[in-house]
């Protein structure tokens, strides 16, 4: 399989000491959590793990992968003021 990466949008569900999960809208549409390194996330987006509770980010993923850690998910980021998730 080749990988194709695009920026698509991810919701932080859960923040642990040591891995935030995040659900992917674009992958098994939200419904499978994607385990991240609470404090790479952290050192990303430059957020607390409070403020991490519930964000809508941003990430360059793998849209072709069939399973969660073929995501890859890299290159965290919060969006623009007035940039909306999609529902």
């Amino acid at each position: 399989m080749t990988a194709k990466y695009q920026r698509i949008w991810v919701r932080v569900v859960r923040v642990g000491p040591y891995t935030t999960h995040v659900a992917v809208p674009t992958y098994a549409a939200g419904q499978i959590l994607v385990p991240v390194a609470t404090l790479d996330l952290m050192s990303a987006i430059g957020m607390t793990r409070a403020q991490l509770t519930g964000a809508n980010l941003t990430a360059t993923a793998n849209a072709a992968a069939t399973t969660d850690t073929d995501l890859h998910l890299h290159d965290w980021q919060t969006p623009a003021p007035g940039d909306a998730p999609p529902r």
